[in-house]
């Protein structure tokens, strides 16, 4: 199991339109997270963001959002995780 401690996220979030992207360190790999937009407007704070302001925004999306990637990464054991609308739930 992966504690929240031992996982750092990249200061380097991307947006590339359809997800936002940031690489998350463990001790023993790296992975590369994606949230996608639908993702994105499930969180009533930014629910109706356009483009610009997702891009804008990215970071603090993933902030708000790092629990629940530190959980998923915990639990998928892979290079890639991809939060989806229904891991918020």
């Amino acid at each position: 199991m992966t504690d929240d401690t031992s996982i750092q996220f990249d200061n380097d979030v991307q947006f590339d339109g359809e997800c936002v992207i940031v690489w998350a360190v463990t001790e023993q790999r790296r992975i590369k997270c994606t949230i996608p937009r639908a993702t994105v407007h499930s969180v009533p704070k930014f629910s109706d963001l356009i483009t610009r302001e997702i891009n804008r925004d990215r970071r603090e999306i993933v902030d708000r959002l790092r629990t629940i990637l530190v959980a998923k990464i915990a639990e998928a054991g892979t290079d890639t995780v991809e939060l989806l609308p229904l891991d918020l739930i």
